[in-house]
């Protein structure tokens, strides 16, 4: 019988909540390392939103300055021709020395910053319009969908795109119609206040998804790290945990096994018996299993106290426990209620199969009293009551039936020593 099932659960639970634990541990750390690397994504987005600003800015503020003052000349060489494409009074002009001069528009001359841009840098500027002269300021598709936005009130477009292998960052503004614009675009019909086209800017991305890599390398070994410290946290602490459980499970079983058990035989006290026989009756009862509640007593303890001393009573009653357990099977329950008292539940039994127990406890009686030097001989009074599965009793009364019993064995010895003394 196990007394003790019901004995603090915790560490059986113990690996569950481990587990919990490194599952609520292991979530946390992945979740704020997405929240860190999507933002280690966004300020890669942000750095490359402000560069392309800077540099359409820049654009923005010659190109301005170019148009205020009408363009600019210089002189005609084979990288600076006449512009085709430039129809204005005094494109080209020749100065009394006779060199020859020739009108850069402010489109032009941001054309020759982007290319000299590219080369150097890697920044990529185009002008470009849905309604181009120069067939070079074509819009590819992107840009297309960037004017069609301008014309609905978007202000701004950027996003990454991938183009011939590569990732670049897009970024556009529209240009809006001022006066200074019309000496060069006014043939083409437009007016102050029309968005006439556009500046765009693509930044390649690989030098700033290199130091994004790095930055993402550098979070996922920290929070590696961090995670193995947590999970190295959570084991030290689960252990130390478990082993407190496992020490107080110890002493709780420890004080239970004292409050239900007879410190002088080891077998359960009448706590422990009456505890247990109530939770077998009931067990009984429903499952309509017979059981059988035998009440002994150890004849003449206090004759043995007083002739040999309670050492040798504590003996006896020790020699007598030996007995009763041999005697029941391990499956039984069995007790010292107190003083000489023993008790003994026999489980899932017949009324006939009785007589076997009695019948073993007289034998054992008889081998231990065979011993050579016994200055006293041990004798054990016994008495039985079945629990009928149709007519079941408490507890007190079958111990009552059976203390009765018990009695009428106990007198029939006297009776009989008696006879044989006279």
């Amino acid at each position: 019988m196990d007394f003790m099932d019901n004995i603090n659960p915790g560490t059986k639970n113990i690996n569950r909540y481990f587990i919990i634990l490194i599952v609520i541990w292991t979530l946390g750390v992945f979740a704020t390392l997405g929240w860190d690397i999507y933002q280690l994504k966004h300020s890669t987005f942000r750095l490359a939103n402000i560069s392309a600003e800077i540099s359409y800015n820049k654009d923005a503020i010659y190109r301005h300055w170019a148009a205020m003052h009408g363009g600019v000349y210089v002189p005609v060489t084979d990288t600076d021709p006449p512009n085709p494409y430039l129809n204005v009074p005094h494109r080209d002009i020749t100065t009394t020395e006779g060199q020859k001069f020739t009108l850069i528009n402010p489109a032009h001359m941001t054309r020759q910053v982007n290319e000299i841009s590219e080369d150097a840098v890697g920044f990529k500027g185009h002008i470009t319009s849905l309604n181009c002269i120069r067939p070079e300021n074509y819009p590819d598709t992107w840009e297309t969908e960037s004017l069609k936005s301008f014309e609905r009130g978007v202000k701004e477009a950027a996003s990454f795109e991938i183009k011939s292998g590569k990732e670049y960052f897009r970024f556009m503004r529209p240009f809006i119609t001022d006066k200074s614009c019309l000496k060069c675009h006014a043939a083409q019909g437009y007016k102050e206040g029309d968005i006439r086209g556009g500046i765009s800017i693509s930044i390649p991305m690989e030098p700033l998804r290199s130091v994004e890599r790095s930055q993402i390398n550098d979070v996922l070994i920290a929070y590696g790290f961090l995670w193995l410290l947590g999970i190295g946290g959570i084991a030290v602490s689960t252990r130390r945990l478990w082993k407190q459980l496992v020490y107080r499970e110890k002493i709780e079983k420890e004080v239970l096994t004292l409050s239900i058990t007879d410190q002088l035989t080891g077998l359960y006290n009448r706590r422990g018996f009456l505890s247990l026989a109530d939770r077998q009756l009931k067990l009984a009862d429903r499952n309509k299993n017979g059981i059988m509640l035998f009440f002994a007593d150890l004849d003449g303890l206090k004759d043995i106290n007083d002739r040999f001393g309670h050492k040798e009573g504590d003996k006896a009653l020790i020699e007598a426990a030996t007995v009763f357990k041999e005697t029941f099977r391990t499956s039984d329950i069995i007790a010292r209620l107190g003083g000489d008292e023993f008790a003994a539940l026999a489980i899932d039994i017949q009324e006939k199969n009785s007589e076997i127990f009695t019948s073993r406890l007289q034998y054992l009686t008889e081998m231990q009293n065979k011993q050579e030097n016994r200055t006293y001989k041990l004798s054990i009074s016994i008495g039985g009551s079945f629990q009928d599965p149709e007519n079941p009793r408490s507890i007190d009364e079958l111990i009552s039936q059976a203390d009765k019993l018990m009695y009428e064995q106990k007198k029939q010895k006297k009776s009989y020593s008696n006879s044989s003394n006279e």
